[in-house]
This record gives structure tokens, sequence and C-alpha cells, in this order.
């Protein structure tokens, strides 16, 4: 038989009034609640708040007139065809004006652009701009503005406020605004959001991204930025910047974006006031961690030190750091067996950061352990010389020699970024992982004299009857022409012009010995033809026809 359920009903209590002085009310003996007491609008403790808000928002609102929509025109050069030019294409960012009438954005934004236009926040006219100073490796760029060239009198600068830089480097959970001109509108976009972390990261990202020079100071925010805000401020509460948006983790990650620290941007326009910028310093050693017992007593480390093992290092450093040398310290700073340094009270970084982080010219002091004695190095960083050219424009041009038809170029990063190889990845990545991967950094093939020797490559054999037969040999990397080894673009150019007609040509490349023999004299004869069936204006790229020392000339192939 069942049990009835038996309720208890408590009688409802009055609700305490939140907005009161109290929180509990006061009962006068009827159960219900004594007026509210309402505070006064003008009490002392709102009055001082509404304040300090309002004066934050007019410091924060003061420097947005700093902030300038950039709109871009580009265009790049195709690197697996040299001779021609991708489509134009149009895009744009944001900057901020700083002091000495220029303006910082990214230099992803501006980058290969043909025309630059600048628009103030609030104005509806476009100034025409140019790019001063170009920093891949950073990602910054700078501009400046042309003046009244329409002849209309108003001036750029009218009502414009340089932004003024944050000294210090903002703590975790520190307030920030981002502003700037992103996607899904066409005004002025303010997003707020913290501090979440200050790490050491790549700042090149897609197919190229191994080459870059070491990890840089970044930001963490989760603030929104989209495509668009590149190159816009960030402002901490006082107005102030405190880094610049460059980046943002897409995918499954949400609130994730990045920006360039005050620290990094102070040194691009550092190097930029004391004349051409160079780029960074490489980190001229790679390490790996040293938490394994029998690997720290391999190398004689105490049970006291930490440190990280150094498995390369580039020749071409001065500071002097060996292989099988372990790192403990860099500027002082003690070197964990994870590789990371203190950046500021319980905030850990990588150790490269250091190394990245100064000014060129600046000496970097390590101590190393060295066969169990404590060795004390000091030297000034600088850029170490490459055989993969990293940026165009830089240290990379697009250049080519076509010899027979047999299309020649230099192995280089824009090449791996074109969205055109997409088709030749592997085969690309082959090369790479074999020509490259071997040196430190990568490709670090510097002869005597620092001189380095090119990665010639043969991308493509355009049809020709000289060259039938001769169809799977694309992709190959050029070893010897006539048992000689060109060491660039140009040279092998005037090795070709050297060999006498009625001699042959004999290419030898890597991976297996393939080869190619082809009649110096019906490679002068064809090659008008060959480069006016396939709209191609030269055998050679401007550039590489002239100027340097003429080689030996090769031996005919017998």
């Amino acid at each position: 038989r069942a049990r009835p359920v038996r309720t208890r009903v408590t009688p409802l209590l009055p609700m305490p009034d939140l907005f009161s002085s109290t929180s509990s009310p006061e009962a006068d003996g009827t159960g219900a609640l004594p007026p509210a007491k309402a505070r006064k609008v003008g009490s002392p403790s709102i009055v001082r708040g509404a304040d300090a808000a309002l004066l934050a928002a007019a410091a924060m609102k003061a420097r947005w007139s700093s902030l300038v929509l950039v709109e871009v025109t580009s265009t790049s050069p195709d690197y697996i065809k040299p001779w021609k030019m991708h489509s134009q294409r149009s895009c744009k960012g944001s900057g901020f004006v700083i002091e000495g009438g220029r303006i910082l954005t990214n230099y992803h934004v501006v980058q290969d652009a043909i025309d630059v236009r600048l628009r103030k926040h609030g104005v509806s006219r476009r100034w025409r701009g140019t790019v001063l100073a170009r920093g891949p490796d950073v990602d910054l760029a700078l501009l400046a503005v042309h003046e009244d060239e329409e002849g209309r009198g108003d001036s750029f600068w009218n009502g414009v406020t340089p932004a003024v830089w944050c000294s210090t480097l903002p703590a975790l959970q520190s307030a920030v605004h981002v502003i700037g001109f992103p996607t899904g509108g066409t005004t002025i976009s303010v997003t707020q959001g913290v501090v979440s972390r200050v790490d050491c990261k790549n700042y090149r990202v897609g197919s190229s991204a191994f080459a870059n020079s070491g990890g840089l100071l970044v930001l963490q925010i989760d603030a929104a930025i989209n495509a668009g805000n590149s190159g816009g401020p960030a402002f901490c509460s006082d107005g102030s910047v405190v880094g610049v948006a460059f980046q943002s983790l897409g995918g499954a990650a949400d609130g994730i974006g990045y920006l360039i620290p005050t620290q990094v941007c102070l040194n691009f326009l550092a190097a930029v006031a004391g004349g051409e910028y160079k780029g960074i310093s490489d980190v001229p050693f790679l390490a790996r961690e040293l938490r394994n017992a029998s690997l720290r007593r391999r190398h004689r480390v105490p049970d006291d030190v930490t440190g990280v093992l150094v498995t390369r290092a580039s020749s071409h450093s001065a500071l002097g750091v060996r292989v099988d040398d372990v790192v403990l310290s860099i500027d002082g700073k003690k070197v964990g067996d994870d590789g990371s340094v203190e950046l500021r009270e319980s905030e850990l970084v990588s150790y490269e950061f250091l190394l990245t982080g100064k000014q060129r010219g600046e000496p970097t002091s390590v101590l190393v352990l060295r066969g169990g004695e404590r060795v004390q190095l000091c030297a000034p960083l600088s850029q170490l010389p490459r055989r993969l050219p990293r940026n165009h424009g830089f240290d990379c041009f697009p250049h080519y020699v076509i010899i027979g038809g047999l299309v020649f170029v230099r192995l280089c990063c824009p090449m791996l970024e074109d969205k055109r190889s997409k088709g030749h990845h592997s085969a690309i990545y082959d090369l790479v992982n074999y020509q490259i991967a071997r040196s430190f950094p990568p490709a670090d093939g510097g002869g005597e004299g620092g001189e380095v020797a090119e990665i010639l490559l043969l991308t493509e054999i355009l049809a020709a009857p000289l060259n039938y037969g001769y169809t799977c040999h694309a992709w190959r990397v050029l070893d010897t022409l006539n048992g000689q080894r060109p060491k660039s673009l140009r040279a092998l150019h005037q090795m070709y012009r050297a060999v006498p007609d009625g001699a042959f040509l004999e290419f030898v490349f890597s991976h297996g010995g393939d080869q190619i023999v082809l009649d110096a004299t019906e490679c002068r004869q064809s090659e008008p033809d060959i480069l006016q069936l396939h709209a191609i204006p030269s055998a050679t790229s401007d550039g590489l026809q002239g100027g340097g020392e003429e080689p030996a000339a090769p031996a005919p192939a017998p």
C-alpha cells in the first residue's frame, strides 16, 4: 500500500534588497520589508568611479586620432615562372601614427604593394602612402604620407595625435583595447580583452616557417583580432600602446590573438633610424633539452646545474658556441633544462628571446660548460649566411636562366610560399630536406670568406626538338655543368656562354646522378624560337647578364 508523501510547507521569507546598503532586511514584526535605502546619485564613491571611467575613456578616445586605415593594391612575382607576375589583388589593414610623422603597420599588409592609400579615422579622404622600411622578420613596416599632392590644401596631420608607447611589458590580466578596421564593417572597431600570456613565438608562418631567425616575444590576448586588424594598435588602460595586432589563431581555438610587443617595435624603429633595416640577429645554435640523467653524465653536467645541449652551431657566428657545449646562462639569466629563462617573477619563456630581442651590434654574453669546464663567451650577434633566401626583395629575387629550354632558378622560401607551388610541394620539400636540413642555420652554406653557394634548381623543361626525350628530370638540383659546380645562377649563365660552339653541355643532377646532354650550338640557335613560343621576354632575368667575375670556362663534354 503506497504511503502518501507528506510535504512540509515553509512560509516564504521576504527577499533581501540587494541594492540597499545592507544585505539583511530588518523585520518590523509584520514580515514586511522597510523601504529600500536608495544610494544618492551624487555620493562621493559613485562620482569618483564615474570620473575615473570618464577620464580613462577620454584618454583612450584621444588616441583614436592616430588610427589609420591602410588600403593596398599589390602584385607579387611568380617564383615558379619568374618571368611572370601574379594577378593584381587588393587588401586592407590598419596602422597608426607615431612620432616623426610616420605610420606603423604590419609588413604583411603592405607586402608587394604597388599602391598604398591612407585614410584617417573619421575622414573620408584617402592620401597616397609610401613604404619607407620593411621588416619581414618582425612583421612591421613604416609608411610615409604624400602631403597634399592633389592641391586640396587639407593636411593629413590636422587633428592627428601620435600614439605613445607603453614603457613596460604589460602584466598578465592587464586590460587591452584592440582598435582597427577589421572585416564585418567599414568603420572603426574596438574590442576589449586582457593579456592572457607572454610567450616566445616564431613570427614566420606558412610553408617556410622553419626558416625563421628565432623566437621573439609575443603577447597573447583574448580580445578579438580579425582580418583587417593587422597593423592596428592595442592600447592599455592609460591610452598608451602595448603592442601591434598581427596574428590570430584560427580553427578550433577561439579568443587567441597575438600582439607584437613594444620592445620589438622600438628595436625595429631604432634600426630604421640608424640606416637601412637589415633584420634581427639569428640564433647561432640549436639546442636540445638536457633532462635525461645519462645524457647529463655523458657531458659531465653536475646535478645542481641546468642548461641545454648544443646540437648544431653556425661556424659564421662570432659568439663561438660549439656543438656539445652546454649553455648555462645568457646575459646572466639562468637557462633551465627545458630551455626556459625567467622573464619576470614566475614567468618562463624560451631563451631565444634574449638573442633575437637585441639591437644589432649589441653584445651577448653566454656561459657554457665545455668538456666539464665553464667558458665565458661574449660577442655581438648578426644575421648568418644562408643558402635558402627568405624574403623577396631582401635576400632573393625572381631570377632565372634558360638554356636549351631548361629552366633554372634558385631554391628559396618565396618558392615554397607561392600559391602555384602547391602542386609541387612534395618535390620541393624533398629538396629542402636533403639539401638544407643537413646544415644549420637552414642551409648555412657559407664557404671561404662567408661566400654562400646557391642551390640551383631545374623546375621545367620547355618543349623543343633539341631537348626531346628529357621529360622526367624536372625538380632536380643541378650538381655540375661539364664537371664544374656553378655557385650561382650568374655563374651558370657565364659558364654556358663560355662553352664554344660545336661542344656539348652535360648537366649532372643530384638524386641519382641524372644527366642531360645538349648541343651548345643548337641551344643558342633555338633560343629565339623557344622564347617566342612560350612568350618569355629573355633567356635570363635582368641583372644576370653582366657583372661579376667571369668563371673559368668549363671543359666541353667529349
